[in-house]
């Protein structure tokens, strides 16, 4: 059996263990697996990212840092299409998010730079106010919104941390979905 065509890049926004943002990047990947695309998780927790410093290249940072960068950086340029997952802190997205987004800006002379044409579904763990945040950043990168938003709740985890909501199991099979019918009908 072949692999799927297209690469899905899921962002969890938590350093919090156990993470919702985790458990529903976990989510998505279970949920496409009969998709299109194969799903590749970046746990913040894994990656280790040093704080992104806008003066600096990729060679200017610590050597021990660059291997992290450098699979954030790979993973941005190998996918199709992405989900971006964060918890709500203070009315916005989470820290590490922010700073895992940052260094797209590593991007900015790919062609087509950034996220352009790439479309991004939005996730968010206990408030909406934090899909603001996400809508800016993606536009300022030049990508495409999927049109559907997912907003969980504690209350849409079992104890296991996996997605037990069935409507909420839904929505995330419709947002891979609306998220394949955008690579496949712009043969991303």
């Amino acid at each position: 059996m072949s692999s799927p065509p297209h690469h899905l890049l899921c962002l969890a926004g938590s350093l919090r263990s156990p993470s919702y943002s985790l458990a529903t990047c976990k989510a998505v990947r279970d949920l496409a697996k009969h998709s299109v695309f194969s799903v590749e998780i970046m746990d913040p927790r894994e990656l280790d990212l040093p704080m992104y410093v806008p003066d600096l290249e990729l060679a200017d940072y610590d050597p021990e840092q660059q291997p992290s960068i450098e699979r954030l950086v790979g993973a941005y340029r190998k996918s199709h299409a992405m989900v971006w997952v964060s918890p709500t802190y203070h009315g916005t997205v989470s820290g590490v998010f922010k700073n895992m987004i940052d260094f797209a800006e590593l991007l900015s002379g790919d062609d087509p730079p950034y996220f352009q044409g790439r479309p991004v579904g939005m996730i968010s763990i206990n408030d909406s106010t934090t899909f603001a945040a996400m809508r800016d950043c993606a536009r300022e990168l030049r990508a495409w919104l999927a049109p559907t938003h997912i907003e969980l709740t504690a209350k849409d985890f079992a104890d296991d941390l996996t997605v037990s909501n069935e409507r909420s199991r839904k929505r995330i099979e419709r947002l891979v979905g609306e998220l394949a019918t955008f690579v496949q009908a712009h043969n991303r």
